[in-house]
């Protein structure tokens, strides 16, 4: 008897939690809904570099027991007073050493990464990051220049209309931040485009070499960047075709103004075997 009265009870419970659940979703003002699309957005792009963290400490985790074995290994060379042994030993320990070293490298930027990709799409950490993808987008056209804040508005409206009069004076000035610091490194791209890029389409976009698709779908993830900071929406139809007449148009923009290569920072390139994004860290404290 007493068992039957608590597994009903049981059961009593996990309806009023399914009720109590299903009530906020109901009751979901206009206003949340239109934040939605930024939000799954944000939640796809955590979850990537959060699986991306998990394999980057598996991997260093890997490296460090090869390393411990590679030290044995030396160890019982020298007693055994062999040449050959201890020269191979020694040969093996330097290449366990240094791919322990690129692991534990690649945990601090993907830790680094998850810090910015699980961050709030409107916070300032976005607006700086959207800056820096704003600079990589010129390096990609070919016409890196440094902005004040009316060309930037301008460059702005060109991706997203309407934008620059729907972002705070605070986040502008993150934008305009991240866009004059300079050309990110790989390590900074990895961090704020990592969930989105492979490696090797990084380095192409960070090279200026990257296909027109590519820039494309660059310039499609800053406009829904900048959706996020904003709220304004993305008009509909954006293919390939719209998506070209728009680079073109930022090439255009950025091209005459005339500008030299923006700022300080990062110089581009693979990482350099620090523990993160330079510009970042500068920037963000993130990736230091």
């Amino acid at each position: 008897m007493h068992v039957m009265k608590r597994a009903a009870a049981a059961v009593v419970s996990v309806a009023v939690t399914a009720s109590l659940a299903v009530v906020p979703a109901v009751l979901q003002p206009a206003s949340a809904a239109s934040g939605a699309g930024a939000r799954a957005s944000v939640s796809a792009e955590c979850n990537a570099a959060l699986d991306a963290l998990v394999a980057a400490k598996v991997a260093k985790a890997r490296a460090k027991r090869a390393l411990v074995k590679a030290r044995k290994a030396l160890r019982a060379a020298k007693r055994s007073h062999s040449a050959p042994r201890i020269r191979k030993a020694k040969r093996h320990l330097k290449h366990a050493r240094h791919r322990y070293a690129v692991r534990s490298h690649a945990v601090s930027v993907q830790s680094a990464r998850v810090g910015y990709a699980c961050s709030a799409p409107n916070s300032s950490a976005r607006a700086t990051g959207t800056g820096l993808d704003l600079s990589l987008l010129a390096v990609v056209t070919h016409t890196v220049t440094t902005l004040d804040l009316t060309q930037l508005k301008a460059l702005l409206d060109t991706l997203l209309p309407g934008v620059s009069t729907q972002l705070s004076d605070a986040q502008l000035q993150a934008l305009l931040a991240g866009f004059n610091a300079g050309t990110p490194s790989l390590d900074d791209l990895t961090i704020l485009l990592g969930s989105v890029f492979t490696p090797d389409e990084l380095q192409s976009l960070l090279d200026g070499t990257a296909s027109p698709a590519l820039v494309q779908a660059l310039t499609d993830h800053i406009i829904g960047e900048l959706s996020g900071l904003s709220g304004v929406q993305v008009p509909g139809g954006l293919d390939a075709s719209a998506l070209q007449t728009i680079v073109n148009s930022v090439t255009a923009l950025l091209g005459g103004l005339g500008g030299g290569v923006g700022g300080v920072g990062g110089t581009g390139g693979g990482s350099t075997g620090g523990t993160g994004g330079g510009l970042l860290c500068g920037l963000l404290h993130v990736g230091c």
